[in-house]
């Protein structure tokens, strides 16, 4: 409550200090309060970086000015939101714009090996601001060139982090399909020409992985983000609501996110009721939702159990009275 009286306090700053720009309405100031819930990533937190707010508050007092307005309403907001954009993500949008003309994204149907995984794009990583994207990963497995090893291929623009959870999807997918993967060679291709960093797309990784060892093909209407621990367990990411949202512009019916993210979800209006969210515990979760067919994959999931470990309630114990 605190933190939504500041925002609150700075709207009415920047209007009095413009002079120019109406007074918000109730409606107005919540859209401002919205967006600060986005920018920060968690439900229930607030970004209060008042620069990059109050470009919005300005973008939105021009719009409804300019209409002749008496106040400032949400729709003026909302569509001051993309003017209020800072220069280098209004570039980052463009590149993503100019990407998707020319995208492969296949949102139907059913393949082996490939995944459409998501990332977000920042045009400046001090800025709060940032926007989804359909990331493509693709698996192939070949015998071992080596007779002593098998190696992880990974191509594409991978950061350090996302070549760190390469390695440690490998470790996981030996444990949970029980195949010794020091017998092939894993191929992971990252299908676009951005840079990848992060450990979001670990699920991604596994996933396809999993279905080109198994020959199982992933349904290709499902997009998915997820960090994986070394038990299989799937951690939170950051950015999910523009995920859910590059998703949703390309087609795609459902996507994965890690269950500890569902509170962080809060998508603009235009994609509520786009895509089913389905929220996930383990890479066994993950699998049942994105793998197709029914004996293969079943067979699979069944031998994940005894791999996966299950959340377990402790008891809650009765305060001790001295």
């Amino acid at each position: 409550l605190e933190n939504r009286m500041k925002v609150v306090r700075f709207v009415a700053q920047e209007v009095e200090k413009d002079g120019k720009i109406p007074h918000f309405t109730a409606g107005a100031i919540a859209e401002v309060i919205r967006e600060a819930q986005r920018r920060a990533g968690v439900r229930g937190q607030l970004s209060l970086r008042f620069r990059e707010l109050g470009g919005l508050i300005r973008a939105g007092g021009d719009i409804a000015r300019e209409k002749g307005h008496g106040l400032v309403t949400k729709a003026d907001i909302r569509k001051g939101r993309k003017m209020a954009r800072s220069l280098e993500q209004q570039v980052a949008d463009e590149m993503i714009e100019r990407r998707n003309k020319y995208s492969l994204v296949v949102n139907s149907g059913a393949l082996v090996g490939v995944v459409n995984g998501l990332a977000v794009m920042q045009g400046d990583e001090t800025l709060s601001e940032m926007s989804g994207i359909v990331a493509r990963v693709a698996a192939e497995v070949t015998p071992a060139f080596s007779r002593e090893e098998g190696k992880i291929i990974a191509t594409g623009k991978l950061g350090e982090i996302a070549k760190e959870s390469v390695q440690n999807v490998s470790a996981i997918v030996k444990k949970i399909t029980g195949k010794d993967i020091s017998d092939y060679d894993l191929h992971i291709q990252f299908l676009d020409t951005y840079g990848v960093e992060g450990d979001s797309a670990s699920i991604s990784i596994a996933t396809a992985v999993i279905s080109a060892l198994e020959n199982v093909p992933v349904d290709m209407s499902v997009a998915m983000t997820g960090s994986l621990s070394v038990r299989g367990e799937v951690l939170p990411v950051g950015g999910v609501s523009a995920k859910i949202e590059a998703a949703a512009k390309s087609g795609l019916k459902k996507v994965i996110i890690p269950k500890n993210n569902l509170k962080d979800v809060l998508l603009e209006e235009a994609f509520e009721g786009k895509v089913e969210i389905i929220p996930v515990s383990n890479i066994k979760d993950v699998l049942f939702h994105a793998l197709v067919g029914d004996t293969k994959k079943d067979s699979l999931v069944h031998r994940l159990s005894k791999f996966v470990p299950e959340t377990i309630r402790m008891p809650k114990r009765e305060p001790r009275i001295a």
